[in-house]
């Protein structure tokens, strides 16, 4: 442990880049459209009961 300032942890210092914050961001609001997409898909696509018959389990 040091006593030195300079080896201190703060919010500036301990926060990502504003790069890489904004490239996880475009990410984001990519992705996030993308996966609500993809799960109003699938929902959609298997809504309804199951129906069994003789070769289901």
């Amino acid at each position: 442990a040091s006593n030195d300032p300079a080896l201190s942890l703060t919010v500036q210092n301990a926060s990502a880049s504003a790069k890489s914050l904004k490239l996880l961001l475009t990410v984001a609001c990519i992705g996030t459209p993308l996966v609500l997409g993809y799960t109003t898909f699938v929902f959609y696509t298997f809504r309804g009961k199951v129906k069994l018959d003789e070769t289901s389990y």
